[in-house]
């Protein structure tokens, strides 16, 4: 745990979230200012950089973070009404902390 990474006090319990679901190794919680309906961030539970991520340094990353996207997506319902994801890096992100958003709920293409 990064002591000063919000999403890490978030996970440990220590900043307030809405959870939306749980896994393992991720957790899954509602957007504080969302730009759609439905606006959830897929958090790893474990502190990673983006960098290190996106990079393949941790094997398998990807499959665990998309099934806990995939179980997500079925909770909400989106999987029925059409959702985004958006991964956000180099510059866009406002955290290092690796995490996904999804968006749904509107019967445009939601925006981020």
């Amino acid at each position: 745990m990064a002591e000063d990474c919000l999403f890490c006090q978030i996970v440990a319990g220590k900043e307030p979230s809405e959870k939306v679901l749980e896994t393992d190794g991720f957790l899954v919680i509602k957007n504080k200012f969302p730009v759609a309906p439905v606006h959830v961030l897929v958090l790893d539970k474990k502190h990673r950089e983006k960098s290190e991520t996106i990079s393949g340094q941790h094997e398998g990353y990807w499959d665990k973070m998309m099934a806990a996207v995939y179980k997500t997506i079925k909770r909400l319902g989106l999987d029925e009404t059409g959702y985004k994801l958006v991964n956000n890096g180099a510059g866009y992100n406002h955290f290092e902390h690796e995490h996904l958003h999804i968006l749904g709920g509107s019967e445009e293409e939601p925006g981020g």
